[in-house]
């Protein structure tokens, strides 16, 4: 009998452990430096005291696609803001990423071949995609979602609306 109620407890323990045990909020974003598919460098020094808004996808992830549109959407409500930046990140080289966005076009700045970004703020043990991070004027992740599991419009709206009003 004890080993039943072990497992009852224990599952869930490590269940929740699993899923939210690298949570990235309050973290410093780890330094980057990448050349974006327009040919401009970016790295915390570039991004210094803006609102930065980050994205993780992959080609092969129907969420990642999905989502573009609402995110296309909300970069053209802040694009007169120079304060909020925009980057989307994959692992994916250059000739997966491109053809890709040549059918969906996703109008972040994007970067390819990340991997080593992307991994240092993955939000869970196991990379999830796509995945969402909002980066505060002192350099701070102050939100993040890893899945397709919000209305992503409105929860990335309503946290950057509450950092320009600060």
């Amino acid at each position: 009998m004890p080993s039943i109620l072990y497992v009852k407890i224990l599952i869930p323990v490590l269940f929740v452990a699993f899923f939210s045990a690298c949570s990235q909020l309050g973290k410093e974003l780890p330094d980057f430096e990448y050349e974006s598919l327009e040919g401009e460098v970016y790295n915390n020094s570039s991004i210094e005291s803006k609102v930065v808004i980050v994205n993780v996808w992959a080609t092969w992830c129907g969420s990642c696609i999905a989502e573009i549109p609402d995110l296309n959407r909300l970069l053209e409500k802040y694009q007169d803001h120079e304060e909020v930046v925009f980057l989307a990140f994959s692992d994916e080289p250059y000739g997966v990423v491109k053809p890709l966005l040549d059918k969906y076009p996703f109008n972040y700045t994007q970067f390819t071949m990340a991997e080593k970004f992307t991994s240092a703020i993955q939000s869970r043990w196991v990379k999830t995609y796509p995945q969402n991070l909002i980066v505060d004027q002192g350099g701070k992740i102050v939100f993040e979602v890893s899945d397709a599991s919000e209305d992503i419009y409105r929860a990335l709206d309503q946290k950057i609306g509450e950092l320009l009003t600060l």
